[in-house]
């Protein structure tokens, strides 16, 4: 156990100013990215106890490289290390200007780069109230943080659609966009948001899914229509609607039908106001994931969407729950009609869960049942409800 309670001996006890520069790395596996202000001239990093970052790993050196601020711009130089420092992957030859978005890695332990300049009077850091150095565990997920930045800065992102079909007759009649890429340990929007969260970036990587997804729907059929998703870290009115205006400009053809998680659905007012923006755009409003939560029916009567879709929860082994469930749904769906809303049922797998849904009155459906997520080239083969099935009817 390395002792944080002594300072290195070049510390000064005084307050010191924030730069408007910091370095993020992994704490432990698991655990969210730590994030350390560069505070004055230089910053030693380090395996030594006491420094301004000290780093366990045994490939790192007692005094490994140093960070200094000249003029507002940072640097980095090696301190004449066993294992080298490298700068997005390039190891350091001489001392080199570092900027936002960089990685560098000391030995086997990577940093991020991040620039925030202050918009009011410089923050004066007490270092009584903070600790002055942190452990960091290796990264030993492939370099996952500069992984994520490649993601981001290469927009690579490879948009799947899975198919909504008709509930009458399972003809498809939208597609839902999600994300996948190749990235190594960034595959599926789980991982990717995982990531994205222990940065902050979670907005920034939801507007490049929904980019990605609208350049790509021209691959898909002429006419469908092409549902993007939002993240409950976006606000509607930074994030969300300035990036839909450029894709309609862009893409003024696409037919765009924007969700948001039911989560997200607070003020009635705000959501209504937000809808007549779309509208203003040609982009269509779906509350997605309705019922995960508690079911959000004052939004809906006060702001109701072009779209309901009806959380997973509620409708797996829909074919084997209560008669209160069904009477419940079936409740929902006829309210929704009253409000011009089009309802949709989200994850069937089955048969059962098909004919159930059909019997209850949704008007759409998606799910593994009717066809999965896949790229746009590929043939997306859309399987429709069996005309030959004897249907399942509504407890009564």
């Amino acid at each position: 156990m390395i002792d944080y309670s002594t300072l290195d001996a070049t510390t000064s006890s005084a307050p010191r100013v924030s730069t408007g520069w910091f370095v993020s790395g992994r704490i432990e596996p698991g655990q969210p990215v730590m994030r350390f202000p560069v505070e004055g001239e230089s910053m030693t990093i380090g395996r030594r106890a006491g420094l301004a970052i000290s780093v366990p790993s045994a490939k790192v050196s007692g005094r490994h490289a140093e960070l200094l601020v000249v003029g507002g711009h940072l640097f980095i130089r090696d301190l004449g290390s066993t294992n080298g420092t490298y700068v997005n992957r390039r190891r350091l030859t001489r001392p080199l200007r570092i900027d936002d978005g960089d990685h560098f890695e000391i030995a086997d332990v990577e940093f991020r780069v991040e620039y925030q300049p202050a918009t009011r009077q410089p923050v004066r850091i007490d270092p009584s109230l903070k600790k002055t150095s942190v452990s960091l565990e290796s990264l030993e997920q492939d370099w996952v943080l500069s992984q994520f930045d490649s993601l981001i800065r290469q927009r690579a992102i490879t948009p799947y659609y899975q198919p909504i079909v008709n509930m009458q007759d399972g003809t498809p009649f939208a597609y839902e966009a999600l994300a996948r890429s190749s990235v190594s340990g960034l595959e599926n929007p789980g991982k990717m948001f995982d990531n994205a969260t222990l940065l902050g970036r979670e907005a920034e990587l939801s507007i490049i899914c929904r980019e990605r997804a609208i350049e790509d729907a021209g691959l898909l059929n002429d006419g469908d229509l092409i549902f993007v998703n939002t993240h409950p870290s976006e606000s509607l009115d930074v994030d969300v609607l300035p990036s839909l205006k450029t894709l309609r400009q862009l893409y003024p053809d696409v037919k765009i039908v924007l969700e948001i998680h039911e989560a997200a659905i607070s003020d009635p007012a705000v959501i209504r106001e937000f809808s007549h923006e779309l509208r203003d755009i040609d982009v269509d409003l779906a509350y997605d994931d309705f019922g995960a939560g508690r079911s959000r029916l004052l939004e809906l009567i006060k702001a109701p969407p072009k779209y309901l879709k009806f959380d997973v929860s509620l409708i797996r082994d829909l074919d084997q729950a209560p008669v209160h469930q069904h009477r419940m749904l079936h409740t929902l769906i006829d309210m929704s009609r009253d409000f011009s809303t089009t309802t949709l049922a989200e994850g069937i797998e089955t048969q059962a869960e098909a004919e159930i849904c059909r019997e209850l009155g949704f008007d759409f459906a998606q799910g593994y049942y009717f066809g999965r997520p896949a790229p746009p080239k590929t043939d997306l083969d859309v399987k429709t409800l069996s005309q030959t099935q004897v249907p399942l009817r509504m407890s009564t």
